[in-house]
């Protein structure tokens, strides 16, 4: 029985090793995959986000993409959109990120790209005006 436990002792030793290094390779990385952005506000919303997460990505020199859509629906219109986050290159292959996280759900997936003018203009028109949604507006 003591070798039982020897091993038993052993084991959850490495195991709490392997998860820790784990966990502490996770944190040295933070600032590369999880950006840091402001909570969710009458003056900070989702195009304010994006436009944020946009230049966290560029200043590492991750190409990004902003893309609207609507998380609510599948297949929406264009003029359906009401929200837009960015899709993240990460090898040969993108990653949507919303609010400073990755998101894998497959309706961050869907959508409308848009250029980072446009973005720009979105943000600008909030600050003119918050209450108009020029997301849906024609580009």
């Amino acid at each position: 029985m003591g070798k039982n436990l020897i091993k038993l002792i052993i084991g959850i030793i490495a195991f709490l090793a392997i998860t820790g290094g784990a966990t502490m390779g996770l944190l040295q990385l933070n600032p590369a995959l999880f950006t840091e952005v402001g909570e969710p506000s009458s003056a900070y919303d989702c195009d304010d986000d994006t436009l944020a997460m946009y230049r966290h990505f560029e200043e590492l020199g991750i190409e990004s993409t902003p893309v609207v859509g609507n998380l609510e629906m599948t297949g929406e219109a264009y003029l359906q959109s009401n929200h837009v986050w960015l899709l993240v290159g990460s090898g040969k292959n993108k990653i949507a990120y919303d609010w400073g996280t990755p998101r894998l759900d497959r309706q961050h997936y869907e959508g409308y790209t848009i250029s980072l003018d446009y973005l720009l203009y979105v943000v600008q028109q909030d600050l003119k005006s918050p209450d108009l949604l020029p997301i849906a507006e024609n580009q």
